[in-house]
């Protein structure tokens, strides 16, 4: 019965989005854009998206805050972003900013000036997809700036994102656990068919978030359609802090899409 209802709702997407995609082309044409990453799925998935609206992107964005205690944005693994921009061939902007909610807004719109005035911007593209709280602080950052915020994910379920995302053949490694049922095990796990259906069976017991919204785990994408290399990472170590931990990354590299890869 999930099984079904689940084919008959991206049946149905598929024929609005196809509908829609020559209205989007025009509408989106060129638009310079920025794109809030944190190398996550989410953002790559929302930046996949509009580029094939027509948004031009521009550049990325990636904010680093001091830690875990971060409201706003994503901690583990996200400086290697500058990895994906490379990968992309996308300039980046990428600061550090602290925890609390008054430092990361004050980042977001100092950065969000350096873009207006570097890459000349005129909107900003994020992952968010379910939560008020975030899309709220983005589109109060952008509004004040002038700047149209998109949110390409937003009223999506989350299967359907994580399913569309697997069937486009993004690559993405599980680096942040903080919810019950997701154990030390799960951190360097490749999301794929098969830990997907895990990973959705443990989400519905435990109720936590199935794309992570709320902080319950985080993923860094080693490979997406749009990227000319991959990444690799060479040496990492799971590092657990009793009910949550993180996926400690000591070396990364590109490598070509033609190497073996056993991930």
């Amino acid at each position: 019965m999930v099984g079904l209802k689940f084919l008959w709702e991206l049946f149905t997407v598929r024929i609005v989005e196809q509908n829609l995609k020559n209205l989007d082309l025009v509408r989106f044409s060129g638009l310079k854009s920025a794109v809030l990453s944190s190398g996550g799925k989410d953002s790559l998935y929302a930046l996949w998206i509009s580029s094939n609206q027509g948004f031009e992107i521009s550049c990325l964005i990636t904010l680093i805050p001091e830690s875990f205690e971060s409201w706003i944005f994503h901690y583990p693994a996200v400086e290697l972003t500058r990895l994906q921009a490379e990968a992309m061939g996308k300039p980046l902007l990428l600061r550090r900013t602290g925890d609390s909610v008054h430092s990361s807004l004050k980042a977001l719109s100092y950065v969000l000036r350096e873009a207006i005035e570097d890459f000349h911007i005129c909107s900003v593209i994020s992952g968010v997809s379910a939560s008020y709280y975030q899309k709220s602080i983005i589109d109060s950052v952008c509004e004040e700036l002038g700047l149209k915020s998109f949110t390409p994910l937003w009223s999506k379920t989350a299967e359907l994102i994580l399913r569309e995302i697997l069937e486009l053949g993004f690559r993405a490694i599980i680096v942040g656990v903080a919810a019950e049922g997701l154990t030390m095990e799960w951190l360097g796990k490749i999301l794929d068919a098969d830990s997907l259906m895990d990973f959705i069976r443990l989400a519905y017991k435990h109720r936590f978030s199935l794309l992570g919204e709320g902080g319950e785990y985080e993923t860094l994408v080693l490979d997406a359609p749009f990227f000319r290399k991959r990444l690799h990472i060479r040496k990492a170590e799971p590092i657990w802090l009793g009910d949550s931990g993180y996926l400690r990354i000591d070396e990364a590299c590109l490598e070509d899409k033609s190497v073996y890869c056993e991930l």
